[in-house]
């Protein structure tokens, strides 16, 4: 594989895993706010940006509805 190859793959996989990690948060969110999260919040997540999904990462498990909404806006 030449360097640009790798380095496409590389691009690719590092996409992929971001879109999985998202998808993930989503069924997490799903899961502990029920139908509190709507598709308008499931679609902002899919569109935040990486800084924006580590905040939700790290604070998962105790993120209020309310705290997600703002770091969404």
């Amino acid at each position: 594989m030449t360097k640009i190859g790798a380095s496409l793959f590389e691009e690719g996989v590092e996409k992929g895993e971001r879109k999985g990690a998202k998808e993930l948060i989503i069924e997490i969110l799903n899961q502990r706010f029920g139908e509190d999260f709507d598709k308008r919040l499931e679609e902002k997540v899919r569109k935040a940006n990486e800084e924006t999904i580590n905040q939700i990462k790290k604070n998962i498990l105790n993120i209020t509805l309310e705290e997600l909404k703002e770091l969404l806006k």
